[in-house]
């Protein structure tokens, strides 16, 4: 039996889209009339899924096969529904896929944990070079390049690990029945999970060097599995599309709701950003405790999306003014609309963790969960460092004191690092690669 989504037309009226059980195969498994099924063949990886096309030709369902949690079709054949707006009992029916766009981000995430796993476990035994004096050759994990290869993709995975947490408990939130914010929200880090997962995965098949590469030490199969992620559920680039709209439809809303004052308070807010950023001191600021400060990489990440929001909106705007239809205007500003999807879950993922760590009461395990959150930021900050020079919120010098301390970082969080990987809670028996024992 399949559950398939299609567009419910009651009595000549669309209703839009429904899920309806539909019986594919009888008892002996045999194909019903008017039901032909294809396998897609084999692909580049979790070849376990069984992708197919399936065709329906004039294929009957009793009534009572409409899934009706939102919509149902009554006994004398009229629709009825409790969510009057067709467009938001269209969000609420696809409030499904939202559930498993943060399947698709956790499967990923999984596969990452068990390549840091394996690729830090073999660097922690594994010897390589030293100097003539020296009795024992030096571990990989000790030196400086296969730490700064490593360490801030472990720091990666515990941040992702915490925003997907609290992205499941607000989907499964039943007293939220609107799932849209979330579906902005789950849209940007699928995309940003994802592709960092299949980046780490490679990271970590090289750090392996020629044993990354043999089937055995399943990092192999990780690449061909978690590849995938990055189109299913969704392409990560079209989802990054959707979550900026999002994004500037609450733009939109709170533009419009306060009417004048609201329009004051935004260009007061732009001005204020460009006093306390632009100025030489701020923009130069490479102490320790200012660059390590939470409200720095908040400010940050912040400033990258309402600068991104504001200026995307303008232009948008601009656009518009000059009679420029509104699908062309977007489509005008597509590369700005991923600019700000991207720049929007970075600042998501880091205040969802931040306020993550705020509730850890041991004071060590604090410590360190905000030293990994440190490292994330920075990194990601490190990461974006064109934009931020180009807008002048960071000069030359931040810059380099900012790649010099996450370098630092690195280095401080080398005796933990067993430890964190440990923190993954993979089981041992899960742990099969041979070069992970």
């Amino acid at each position: 039996m399949a559950s398939v989504f299609a567009q419910l037309i009651v009595n000549g009226k669309n209703e839009g889209v429904h899920a309806i059980l539909v019986p594919l195969r009888n008892e002996k498994h045999e194909l019903l009339p008017g039901v032909i099924v294809e396998d897609n063949g084999y692909k580049l990886g979790l070849n376990g899924v069984d992708n197919g096309k399936i065709w329906f030709n004039q294929v009957a369902v009793p009534r009572e096969n409409l899934l009706n949690k939102y919509g149902d079709i009554k006994e004398d054949g009229t629709y009825y529904s409790d969510i009057k707006n067709p467009n938001k009992r269209f969000f609420t029916m696809l409030g499904t896929l939202v559930g498993g766009r943060i399947c698709v981000a956790r499967a990923g995430l999984g596969g990452t944990k068990f390549a840091l796993a394996v690729a830090i476990k073999h660097a922690l035994k594994r010897r390589q070079f030293n100097d003539s004096i020296k009795v024992q050759e030096d571990l990989l994990m000790d030196y400086p390049t296969h730490q700064l290869r490593l360490t801030p993709l472990v720091a990666s995975a515990y941040v992702y690990h915490v925003t997907l947490d609290k992205m499941m408990q607000q989907y499964c939130d039943p007293s939220q029945p609107d799932k849209r914010k979330v579906e902005t929200q789950v849209a940007g880090l699928k995309s940003i999970i994802t592709w960092y997962a299949n980046d780490t995965i490679q990271e970590c098949r090289e750090a392996c060097g020629g044993k990354g590469y043999l089937l055995e030490n399943r990092i192999a199969d990780l690449k061909g599995d978690v590849d995938i992620f990055t189109t299913f559920e969704g392409d990560n680039t079209v989802l990054l599309l959707l979550a900026a709209k999002g994004v500037l439809s609450d733009f939109k809303s709170e533009f419009n709701s306060a009417g004048f004052s609201a329009v004051l308070k935004i260009l007061g807010i732009q001005i204020n950003d460009k006093l306390t950023t632009i100025n030489p001191i701020y923009t130069n600021k490479i102490d320790k405790d200012h660059l390590y400060n939470p409200k720095f990489h908040k400010h940050a990440f912040d400033y990258h999306t309402r600068r991104l929001t504001y200026s995307l909106a303008m232009r948008i705007r601009d656009y518009i003014k000059k009679g420029v239809p509104s699908y062309q205007a977007f489509l005008k500003v597509q590369s700005h609309l991923v600019a700000l999807g991207k720049a929007y879950s970075n600042d998501l993922a880091y205040t969802t963790y931040c306020d993550f760590v705020e509730t850890i009461e041991d004071d060590k395990n604090r410590a360190l969960f905000q030293k990994l959150g440190t490292l994330h930021a920075l990194r990601t900050i490190r990461q974006d460092a064109e934009w931020y020079l180009e807008q002048g919120y960071i000069g030359g010098t931040k810059s380099k004191a900012i790649r010099q301390r996450v370098e630092r970082l690195c280095t401080e969080l080398r005796p933990h690092i067993e430890v964190l990987v440990d923190g993954f809670g993979i089981p041992e028996h899960c742990m099969s690669a041979p070069i992970a024992k």
